[in-house]
């Protein structure tokens, strides 16, 4: 379960923030859509690894 988030946030930064960017580089098309669900996942990927670190830092009883 610690690793859904990151497992996702990458999933959707590869398959809609590439897809974005091959269109945007190859015919300079600009699509909202893919752009924001790039951003979305890029933002779900740091938060899977912000949780997955302050779980590691719980989990260590020497570094309370």
């Amino acid at each position: 379960m610690k690793y859904w988030l990151t497992f996702i946030g990458i999933l959707m930064t590869t398959i809609f923030g590439g897809g974005f960017l091959i269109r945007f580089i190859r015919d300079s098309d600009f699509y909202i859509v893919e752009f924001i669900l790039g951003m979305i996942g890029i933002i779900i990927l740091t938060i899977g690894i912000f949780i997955k670190a302050t779980m590691k830092r719980d989990e260590n009883p020497f570094l309370r």
